[in-house]
């Protein structure tokens, strides 16, 4: 994977349903454009003191994997286990069924006749296609078969090897970033007249988290370290240009919202922003054009999931704290065991049910250990300082980049648990569930002396 392909992969993973939805939100806590690019700025902020940190972390340990190895050799292996375990189950493949049942969702309102043409196949229940979301026991939904098929599909793209892998999502981010550049152009070309902006009706507070959410995806690139060509050049570059690139693009698409749609989107539904802002550029009943562009914006999320995801599986399987079949390469030089494993995880979640609220749940803990995975470069530097003359990335104005992350993600995480402490206590759950593997893990390793 060179760089520019790495850099996509960082823009493929955080561009996705977020900023269909997040900016409603954002306008009715804010209110007017100065104040909505303020909240909008500090997110981006947020982000690059992250991927300004964590690129020198994944110069010292440029190989697959991410928060997990950085937490394996800074603080040890449980930590790094709890964070891998979170990631494995619900930070990748959960979110991955999440965006499938999403994607296909809106491939049903872009391609009406979808729907018909799946209840002719042979499917479990295939009259219930003909509905996009059948009641609980009536059959195969047809959402759920075409979220079936989109992991299948990018499953087998990724068995091919990481430059398969890698072209898809380039080019589903390129198009996803394509349609975004051309919807807000068009805004703004149909109607240059100012609109009133939205009466601020919510604190500003609750604009933090969305837009935190929206941003997240910036470290991806880390998980795929060990098969980026030129890490020490390509992985910094990926990681602090590719969040620069997706921030100038939400600023630019947030700030088009506004001036065209004033932050009115009529209705809380999720295609709301970007159907707002459709109807100011072509006029009413354009719901298959944006169902269209939301499609291809959560099929490049999708796409750049898949890629890492079983990375972490890997790691964790070199490590034998899960199964080392999980490492095992086929002939492509894909870690085709971690992939299947991923896709049969997401698949049981697909037929399960939406994963929204566990999502939210799990979003607690990855804020937490993405906190944690940074704090490892204190570690690093005062443990194993690199000497002066060796070359590689320094993070720039040290130590305020990391500073700014950690006592952010400190703030959120306490905001959280103050704000719904049930909620925190889900995701603490989440997380010591991994615990019995662990140790069952280690008395294996002790027991045929692998550790």
């Amino acid at each position: 994977m060179g760089g520019m392909e790495a850099v996509l992969l960082v823009m493929g993973s955080m561009i996705g349903t977020g900023i269909l939805v997040t900016p409603a939100l954002v306008a009715s806590a804010a209110g007017g454009l100065a104040g909505i690019l303020l909240i909008w700025g500090g997110g981006a902020l947020y982000a690059l003191a992250g991927a300004l940190s964590q690129a020198e972390l994944a110069t010292r340990y440029p190989r697959a994997g991410g928060d997990y190895v950085f937490l394996r050799e800074s603080f040890g292996p449980l930590p790094a286990f709890l964070s891998g375990w979170v990631s494995l189950t619900l930070g990748f493949a959960g979110s991955l069924a999440v965006l499938a049942l999403t994607c296909s969702q809106y491939l049903l309102r872009a391609l009406p006749g979808l729907a018909q043409t799946l209840s002719a196949l042979p499917l479990p229940g295939s009259g219930a296609a003909q509905s996009l979301a059948g009641p609980a026991g009536s059959g195969f939904p047809a959402e759920e078969a075409v979220a079936v098929l989109l992991v299948l599909v990018l499953t087998a793209i990724n068995l091919l090897g990481v430059k398969a892998g890698s072209r898809t999502q380039a080019l589903l981010t390129g198009l996803k970033v394509a349609g975004l550049v051309v919807l807000m152009t068009l805004a703004l070309l149909a109607d240059p007249s100012p609109t009133a902006p939205v009466a601020a009706t919510l604190p500003v507070a609750a604009a933090l988290l969305p837009v935190v959410f929206t941003y997240t995806g910036w470290n991806d690139a880390i998980y795929v370290g060990g098969e980026i060509a030129n890490p020490h050049r390509n992985l910094p570059l990926a990681l602090v240009a590719g969040t620069a690139a997706t921030a100038a693009l939400y600023l630019l698409f947030n700030a088009a919202f506004v001036l065209t749609t004033g932050g009115h989107v009529g209705s809380g539904e999720d295609l709301a922003v970007a159907a707002a802002m459709a109807e100011v550029a072509l006029g009413p009943g354009c719901e298959s054009v944006v169902a269209g562009l939301a499609a291809l914006l959560v099929g490049g999320t999708m796409a750049a999931l898949a890629v890492t995801g079983p990375r972490i599986a890997f790691a964790m399987a070199q490590d034998s704290v899960v199964p080392r079949s999980l490492g095992r390469l086929n002939r492509s030089g894909a870690p085709a065991n971690a992939l299947f494993f991923q896709a049969v995880v997401a698949i049981l979640f697909v037929l399960a049910g939406s994963l929204q609220q566990i999502i939210g749940w799990v979003g607690f803990a990855l804020v937490v250990f993405s906190g944690l995975a940074t704090a490892c470069v204190f570690v690093e530097r005062f443990r194993r300082p690199l000497p002066q003359a060796t070359p590689g990335y320094r993070i720039p104005l040290w130590p305020l980049p990391p500073l700014l992350y950690i006592g952010a993600s400190v703030a959120i995480a306490v905001a959280v648990a103050l704000a719904d402490p049930v909620q925190a206590g889900y995701g603490l759950l989440l997380v010591l569930s991994g615990l019995p593997v662990y140790f069952l893990s280690s008395q294996r390793r002790e027991s045929t002396g692998e550790g």
